[in-house]
């Protein structure tokens, strides 16, 4: 009776084990099966389909909208080069006024010496300190740009700083710093403005920006009352080159206000600005080649002059009217052992007679280039912002404006503002210095 059962069970033990190695097989072919992945027919064509699409999308998008995952690659590091670069910039603009905080407390200095009370630290250059500071702007990193100032015509000290943000349009400043409006109507580059341009049959003071998010010229007036700007384009005005910076004129011989756009490609582009019921139109009459990236700009309304920094070579000088040609002339270069590059922003600082002041960016050391407004533009002097008790100085200044204009009690004989690329106390700011600290 017991053999038979032994004979079975042995049967039985040996389709179990068969059984076993077979589901062994199947769930090893499974995993090799999902681990290459092969696509079938269907698959193929869907794979196909994809890499043509993400083609066509590359070929259809611009340069700074481009999604393919080799070019994303490349910016992001372009980007970190460009982190690091600034980090190390900033870090040595730290040390440095750390060591100029320190002598300047074992030296006792007042918190806004007299412009002649000794040379700065860096290379011989004269130390001047600023006495206001705007508040920083809301965004991190390089979003300050350039400066504007508007005079009030009945009470300067309730004249007011307008300033670019390049990630978020245009700030109003009051002449203690604070800010009294903001508008993010774009990404706003470079801003100028001209007093007396007729609008609507009215006067009115016209403030114009080079805005790159959409390319346009972006155009408001000041409002007098309330010290603010409200918008006054009659279309959205889209410039022909892809536009860098700008700057504006009045022209003395005919009393029309002109715009001209800058640009990274080196081309420069005026235009007519025109009443048109009441809104703001333009319609271009010149354009020209300076060279190589142009940015910072600034015009003589007086004498006729355009003036544009061409960043890695110096200051050209060209004239201001439509029909002027491309004539020019050389006012600085760089290397000179005064203009260090980046050449940036410009600005004019108005005297009787036709004298005054051309004034420069030297963002290469940190520094500022004073030249005669007259003749051949002599050079005069250079100085920087250094840090006082109560403001920090500047470093990477992009753009600056300045006015002769009597301010009131903070600035009697006047103002120059410089937008600081490292501001101790936060994001980027505009710094305010008395204006007879730098010119006696």
């Amino acid at each position: 009776m017991n053999e038979p059962i032994k004979t079975d069970f042995g049967a039985k033990k040996w389709l179990l084990v068969v059984l076993a190695l077979f589901l062994a097989v199947a769930v090893a072919s499974e995993k090799v099966s999902a681990g290459f992945d092969v696509p079938n027919d269907s698959d193929k064509k869907s794979e196909k389909k994809k890499k043509e699409e993400k083609k066509k999308s590359k070929s259809d998008d611009d340069d700074d909208e481009d999604d393919d995952g080799e070019q994303k690659d490349k910016d992001k590091e372009a980007r970190k080069t460009e982190k690091a670069l600034k980090e190390a910039n900033e870090k040595a603009a730290k040390e440095a006024r750390k060591t100029e905080s320190k002598s300047l407390k074992s030296s006792s200095k007042s918190a806004v010496p007299a412009p002649a009370a000794g040379a700065a630290s860096m290379a011989g250059l004269e130390a001047i300190y600023a006495t206001v500071e705007t508040d920083p702007v809301p965004n991190g990193g390089d979003a300050a740009d350039d400066p504007a100032i508007w005079v009030h015509p009945t009470d300067p000290s309730l004249s007011v700083i307008i300033g670019t943000n390049k990630q978020r349009g245009l700030f109003v400043y009051d002449l203690s710093g604070k800010q009294i409006q903001h508008l993010d109507d774009g990404m706003m580059d470079n801003v100028d403005l001209r007093d007396g341009f007729t609008l609507g049959g009215q006067k009115v003071s016209i403030v114009a920006a080079s805005n790159r998010k959409d390319n346009s010229i972006a155009l408001y007036k000041v409002n007098a009352q309330t010290r603010q700007l409200e918008n006054v384009a009659a279309r959205t005005i889209k410039h022909d080159v892809t536009a860098y910076g700008m700057c504006l004129f009045r022209s003395g011989k005919t009393g029309k206000t002109y715009y001209f756009a800058t640009s990274k490609s080196g081309d420069v582009e005026q235009w007519e600005l025109l009443d048109a019921n009441g809104k703001v139109d333009a319609k271009k009459v010149r354009n020209f080649k300076v060279g190589g990236v142009v940015e910072g700009c600034v015009t003589d309304d007086e004498l006729g002059h355009f003036y544009v920094s061409e960043e890695t070579v110096g200051i050209w000088k060209y004239g201001a009217e439509p029909e002027a040609g491309t004539t020019r002339t050389q006012v600085a270069k760089v290397g000179d052992g005064n203009l260090f590059a980046d050449v940036e922003g410009l600005a004019i600082a108005y005297g009787a007679d036709g004298k005054g002041y051309l004034m420069a960016s030297s963002q290469g050391n940190h520094s500022f280039v004073v030249y005669r407004r007259e003749g051949n533009n002599e050079f005069v002097k250079k100085f920087r912002i250094a840090e006082g008790d109560k403001v920090d100085g500047t470093e990477e200044t992009d753009g600056i404006d300045v006015t002769t204009a009597n301010l009131g009690p903070a600035f009697p004989n006047g103002v120059f503002v410089a937008q600081d690329g490292f501001n101790n106390n936060g994001n980027q700011n505009f710094k305010l210095v008395p204006l007879q600290l730098i010119i006696k």
